[in-house]
């Protein structure tokens, strides 16, 4: 098969699957996905220019597709364990047959594992370096209790991303609590938090140094980077 029949091939492929992450796989294969290339690529330098991934473990939690995951491994991780559950379930729209494409052609190095985050502790997935917690804590149900499980796991640094709710006329900790689907009608996202909400219970469960950034303009999501 010529390169560019296999890269017809791989396109075929790709686009008979579902992706949240777009997802580039060079030569001009390119996945559709909700997450475009170019806030991938945005998030990305926001994530781990702060850190030095080289010769580090990550676990990235709710990995989805895995680009960041890929993104830990191309910056010199020396092991990348990717898991989700929710995302690769009959209750979501995602395939973990996309993970799987990505790990096959941009990072075969990356462990994965199927565990939801109930599930998640030192016992069932170790302690990592640095852990990536990225679009997960407003879908909990019991966040703070996750928190703490998932604060033990990281040995350096949580790297934490979610929904903000914006109070701008205080620096008090706060956290809105939706029943239904009243954020962006979706049943599964039950907090916003405040920046100081989330400042707050990362100083509680043990990072003494956090950072924060905008990962766009709206500024109604945040990065937080909490060292130990």
């Amino acid at each position: 098969m010529t390169a560019n029949a296999a890269d017809k091939s791989l396109q075929a492929e790709v686009n008979a699957l579902p992706w949240f992450h777009q997802i580039d796989f060079g030569n001009g294969v390119l996945s559709p996905g909700w997450i475009k290339k170019s806030k991938v690529e945005r998030v990305s330098r926001t994530l781990f220019d702060p850190l030095n991934v080289t010769g580090k473990t990550v676990l990235d939690i709710g990995c989805w597709d895995g680009a960041y995951s890929v993104e830990a491994t191309r910056r010199g991780a020396r092991r990348v364990l990717a898991t989700d559950h929710f995302a690769w379930s009959e209750q979501c729209w995602g395939d973990r047959r996309s993970f799987e494409l990505t790990r096959q052609h941009l990072a075969p190095s990356i462990e994965v594992m199927d565990i939801d985050v109930p599930n998640l502790s030192t016992t069932t997935v170790g302690t990592h370096d640095i852990v990536l917690f990225l679009g997960v804590f407003y879908h909990l149900r019991h966040p703070f209790e996750t928190l703490e499980r998932v604060a033990a796991m990281a040995t350096e640094c949580l790297v934490l991303e979610t929904h903000l709710m914006r109070l701008p006329f205080t620096t008090e900790p706060h956290m809105r609590f939706y029943p239904n689907d009243e954020l962006h009608n979706d049943h599964t996202n039950w907090w916003s938090p405040n920046r100081a909400c989330v400042e707050a219970m990362l100083r509680d469960v043990g990072f003494k140094r956090i950072t924060m950034k905008h990962p766009d303009y709206r500024r109604r999501r945040g990065i937080f980077h909490a060292w130990r």
